[in-house]
């Protein structure tokens, strides 16, 4: 008598909850890279809204300010709100290294930028989701707009 060739029920079973399980990870892996590239996507948004208000006050000869509201997540000048981030991401207040002159509350901090390129020195950070931040340097003098990348507290 032959043997019958070929591959028993419980063989392709397997073969069958393996590509299950491979598929499965891929997916959560995938979902994970569109997370943080949303994430890093907010970032950049943040810091060229920054540097457009930067620009515009070099190229207008008049000094613009802005106002960073950390409950309502905006950044906003006197013609609307220029940023406006997500649910569930934030801004959060730096308190050490601030300088006494800048004018800040409990809930919102004002930003100049200056006509020479100049702005009013500023720190904060922008909280994702995920708990990962970054941290913006606006400095006063070379009017440089800095990112650090931080561990986020919420």
């Amino acid at each position: 008598m032959k043997k019958a060739a070929g591959f028993t029920l419980i063989e392709l079973l397997l073969v069958l909850v393996l590509i299950g399980i491979g598929t499965g990870l891929a997916i959560v892996s995938v979902d994970r890279l569109a997370s943080r590239t949303e994430e890093r996507r907010w970032m950049d948004r943040t810091h060229q809204e920054l540097r457009r208000l930067r620009n515009k006050a070099v190229l207008s000869g008049a000094p613009v300010q802005a106002t960073l509201n950390f409950e309502h997540r905006t950044i906003t000048t006197d013609s609307g709100t220029a940023l406006a981030l997500p649910e569930r991401y934030g801004f959060r207040m730096i308190q050490d290294s601030l300088p006494s002159d800048t004018t800040r509350s409990a809930d919102r901090m004002e930003l100049f930028f200056y006509p020479d390129g100049t702005m009013q020195e500023a720190h904060f950070a922008v909280v994702t989701p995920a708990g990962i931040g970054q941290e913006f340097h606006l400095e006063r003098v070379s009017g440089r707009i800095e990112r650090l990348n931080v561990a986020a507290t919420q």
